[in-house]
């Protein structure tokens, strides 16, 4: 074996190593009761709902020590932790997900989509503070229909995608987000916002309904009811 393929498989060992941190499940004690959980605050599913085999660990649950914490904080000096600083047009302060005028699709939630839980798994309140005007207008963007995120396209600018604020996609990379927020601080808001997304059409046409997309949200819903 070359030593090219050794470095190779030892960075896909890290990274796999990252997921699984990452997204952190416990195995419930064998012959458990169904309302029981392994560890306290920690719920499984409730009837009539099948218990879960495995049950998801709240971020930052577990803390990364050693080569782990290392890859982790590499992620914070690197481009994961300063992504507004070398993206600013769209990743900056006029993100139509912070209420501006700028870019409003998928690319600002799937950045903190990933800089959330490695916030939380670091402790780190520098970062913490850098998702948290993410997550703040998004819970306070909700309408009274359910809707929540931009609400108003721009004509074209180079660089940003602004005519789109009514595609339901990058709605549901926040919801993501706001479940991974929720499991970290317990924020009753994300529950509010959730099921009142779920209670109504959201702003979403009846085919897309029919269609079963609003069916993501539903799993994240029952998923954090039960957390």
């Amino acid at each position: 074996m070359t030593f090219t393929m050794i470095v190779t498989r030892l960075r896909l060992a890290a990274l796999l190593a990252l997921s699984l941190l990452g997204n952190t499940y416990a195995q419930p004690r064998p012959n458990a009761s169904q309302n029981s959980a392994p560890f306290a605050g920690y719920v499984n599913n409730r009837h009539p709902l099948r218990p879960n085999p495995y049950i998801e660990l709240p971020l930052g649950a577990i803390k990364a020590q050693g080569w782990l914490k290392e890859m982790l904080i590499r992620q914070k000096t690197g481009a994961t932790g300063q992504l507004d600083e070398l993206y600013p047009l769209v990743m900056g302060k006029r993100n139509g997900w912070l209420g501006g005028d700028g870019d409003q699709w998928e690319r600002g939630p799937y950045w903190i989509d990933g800089l959330l839980p490695l916030a939380y798994l670091l402790d780190d309140q520098a970062l913490i503070a850098k998702t948290k005007p993410w997550v703040e207008w998004a819970i306070n963007s909700q309408q009274p229909n359910g809707y929540f995120g931009p609400l108003n396209d721009y004509p074209h600018e180079a660089g940003m995608q602004r005519n789109n604020c009514q595609d339901w996609w990058p709605k549901m990379v926040m919801l993501k987000i706001l479940k991974q927020y929720y499991s970290a601080t317990k924020d009753p808001r994300v529950i509010k916002l959730m099921t009142n997304r779920t209670d109504s059409s959201g702003g979403n046409t009846k085919q897309e309904l029919a269609a079963g997309r609003d069916k993501v949200l539903e799993t994240a819903l029952n998923r954090l009811d039960n957390l």
